[in-house]
This record gives structure tokens, C-alpha cells and sequence, in this order.
């Protein structure tokens, strides 16, 4: 009991700012949580392929990794909150391109759009929240944020699998025809416009504006050991799940039989089990550790994934992935809050850039990776390359992050 108290008492510690930026999140993750149902399945029955959408993947996670860097210093030049904005209006562009006109060359113009836009979020998020926050409840808040994912997926993909099948009622078309996909991405486009207003209503401490043009807009990297340390596991554990991830809602469906709003209930739960990992995580990093947690919450996720690869029952399956999310993610917003409490407030932003850069060139690459050889050899192929890659990752995590963190608990 005393333990929740203190955790209730960290939650109401929260900054105004730190509010605001994440009922933005939640909002915008509400339409994601629809997109992460139906996207591909709308893209698929637009016409384009599995292969393709491996294509459209890598070319936005390569946009993200561009952007990044410059992402990053204009972060800190101009402040977090105009960044933050703009990250979010690009986001919007790129998901009404994409939803109007799935064209091919649309579909990749949106991608782009799309990237540069999440990588100006990315790269703001984890300074923003760090300096809007103190040591104490620092913890908390970076896996609340976490969770508005999470929380927001239990509704978001309960309206994903739902909606299509109002619309198609409304309409007068299959729940899994192109239409009913079509409105029910439309009107969840509108929660990721709304999103845009509590980041525009943001109080910034800004510096002078003298003093802030007198600054150079300059890269400061952190050193190439902390570098080294932070970006290998990343780089790895991208590549792992690029490999299935954005694939996931299409492996329930062409390889397990799952509908549409199967899939939606799925997902659903999936997030409603990863909310809990991630709001119960400060509480296993006080007993043992940043490091070993993630450690330990990442190798126990293999046994799961491994299950959804073998099996051909799509309840078990789903049991599997619940399971799996919530272990595999459990430790995320550790690992952020981690990077940034072992760089110096200088370096954030830059460290930030960097690790969402290693990121989703993993990602990138498996992504293209994980369509093609689910269209040439079979669904599950790529998920023993996870589960692989998922055990490197957690090895060489530990033999790199946890000097450092002895060295910064010292």
C-alpha cells in the first residue's frame, strides 16, 4: 500500500507542462492505435503488397533517421515546444495524404512526410520530459508517457476493428472493403489534429532572444564510448523487431485467420496488458535496476514470441503476443529515462537524435527485410530472426549500459 501511495503522489507531482504534453500523446496515439489496425490492411486492399509495404516502412523509418540529427539541433536552438508542433502538423499531413490517395508514389511522398515528422517528436520527447521533471518522480513520468501509448491502444484498437464494421452498415459495404476502411481512418485523423492543441499551448523557459542567437546551432555529440555503449543494443533490437512488428496485424489475419475486428479486439488487449508492464516498471527498476530489468523483461518475451511463430491457433497466438508486448515494452521508458540521466543536459537532445536514428535504421532494414521474406517464403519466417536478435540485444545491453550505470548510481 505504501508503495502505490508513493506512486500516486509521484503522478500528482506532475508539471502543468508535463500534463499537457501528455494528453497530446494520448490523443495523437489514439489515432495511431486505429492506423496500427487497419493501416495495412487498407493499404492491402488498395492494391499494393506485403513487399511493398516493407518498401513504404523502410523509406519512413530512413526519412526518421535523416531527420533526426537536424531535428535535434533545431530542438535545442528554437526549444522543444515549436518542435513539437511541428513534428505533430507533419504527421497529420503525411496520414491525410496517405488515407486520400494510396497510390504508390503518394503512399511513399506520405512516408517521407511522415518520418520527418516523428522524428522531430522523437527527438523532443525524452529532453522534454527529463528537463520538465525532477529526480524523484523522473521514473514515473517518462513511463506514464509510455503508457498514453498503451492506454490509449485499448481504446484505439477496440475502435479499429469496430468502426469498419458501423461504416460498412452506414455505407452499405463489406466491413473489410476499401470504404469502410477509408471512413473509419478519416475520423480517427481527426483526434490526431487535435492533438496539436495542447502542445501549442506548452509553456516554454526560453533563452533570451540576444542570448539565443548569439548561440551557435551546433552539434554536441556525446563521447564515442557513451555512444558506442547506448547504440549497439539499439541497433539491434531495432533490426529484431522490424523484422515482424509492422507486420503484425497482417501475420493475425493472412496466417491465423483473424478478422478485422479480431484484430482490433487483439490489439486491444495486447495494450491493455502492456499498460499495466509499463505503470508497474518503476517498481521493478527500484529493486533491481534499469539495466537488469530490461534485461530480464526482454529474455523472457523470447519463450512468447517463438509461440506466436509456431502456432497455429490464433487464440494462442494472441495469449502469446498479450504476453510478449507487455514483457518486450515493460522496460522502454526505463531505457529513455536511463540515456538521458547518463548524458549531460548539453548532449540530450543530440543523444536523443541519435538513439532514434540507430533505431529506425534497425527498423528500416528488417522491415524491408521481414515484407520480403513474408511474401517469398512464408508469414512466421522472420520470427525466429527475432527471437535471435532479441537475446544478442539483451546480452550485449547488459555488458554495456550496466558499467554505466554503476558508474552513475556512484
Amino acid at each position: 500500500m505504501g508503495a502505490l501511495l508513493e506512486y500516486i503522489a509521484r503522478i500528482k507531482a506532475f508539471s502543468r507542462n508535463a500534463r499537457l504534453f501528455l494528453l497530446a500523446g494520448l490523443l495523437g496515439s489514439l489515432y495511431q492505435q486505429v492506423y496500427g489496425v487497419l493501416g495495412n490492411l487498407f493499404l492491402l486492399e488498395a492494391g499494393l503488397s506485403a513487399d511493398f509495404l516493407g518498401v513504404m516502412l523502410a523509406v519512413s523509418s530512413l526519412s526518421n533517421a535523416v531527420f533526426a540529427l537536424p531535428a535535434g539541433m533545431l530542438s535545442d536552438r528554437f526549444g522543444r515546444k515549436r518542435l513539437v508542433v511541428a513534428g505533430a502538423l507533419l504527421g497529420f499531413v503525411g496520414q491525410l495524404m496517405l488515407i486520400a490517395r494510396p497510390s504508390p508514389s503518394f503512399v511513399i511522398l506520405s512516408a517521407l512526410v511522415g518520418g520527418a515528422g516523428g522524428a522531430v517528436l522523437m527527438v523532443s520527447t525524452s529532453p522534454f520530459l527529463a528537463e520538465n521533471s525532477t529526480g524523484e518522480e523522473r521514473a514515473h513520468l517518462f513511463s506514464v508517457n509510455a503508457a498514453t501509448w498503451t492506454i490509449s491502444g485499448v481504446l484505439g484498437s477496440f475502435l479499429g476493428g469496430a468502426m469498419p464494421l458501423i461504416f460498412g452498415r452506414l455505407v452499405s459495404s463489406a466491413p473489410d472493403s476499401l470504404l469502410s476502411y477509408r471512413l473509419t481512418l478519416l475520423s480517427a485523423l481527426l483526434l490526431l489534429a487535435l492533438s496539436i492543441v495542447p502542445y501549442c499551448i506548452l509553456q516554454e523557459r526560453r533563452l533570451p532572444r540576444a542570448e539565443r542567437q548569439a548561440k551557435p546551432m551546433r552539434l554536441v555529440l556525446p563521447s564515442k564510448d557513451l555512444m558506442y555503449r547506448i547504440l549497439v543494443p539499439e541497433v539491434i533490437l531495432g533490426l529484431g523487431a522490424g523484422l515482424i512488428i509492422p507486420f503484425l496485424n497482417v501475420y493475425f489475419v493472412r496466417h491465423l485467420g483473424a478478422s478485422a475486428a479480431q484484430v482490433g479486439t487483439i490489439f486491444s488487449v495486447m495494450s491493455l496488458a502492456t499498460t499495466v508492464a509499463i505503470l508497474g516498471a518503476p517498481l521493478l527498476d527500484h529493486k533491481y535496476g534499469t539495466v537488469r530489468t530490461a534485461v530480464y523483461t526482454r529474455i523472457l518475451s523470447v519463450p512468447l514470441l517463438l509461440t506466436i511463430a509456431l502456432t497455429n491457433s490464433l487464440w494462442v497466438g494472441a495469449v502469446a503476443a498479450w504476453f510478449r508486448s507487455a514483457l518486450m515494452n515493460a522496460s522502454m521508458p526505463l531505457v529513455s529515462k536511463f540515456n538521458m540521466e547518463v548524458s549531460s543536459p548539453s548532449e540530450r537532445a543530440t543523444l536523443s537524435s541519435l538513439v532514434g536514428m540507430t533505431w529506425t535504421i534497425g527498423w528500416a532494414l528488417g522491415a524491408r527485410i521481414g515484407g520480403r521474406w513474408m511474401e517469398v517464403y512464408s508469414y512466421n519466417f522472420p520470427y525466429f530472426f527475432t527471437a535471435a536478435l532479441y537475446v544478442i540485444s539483451a546480452i550485449v545491453f547488459y555488458h554495456l549500459c550496466h558499467p554505466l550505470e554503476a558508474r552513475n548510481q556512484q
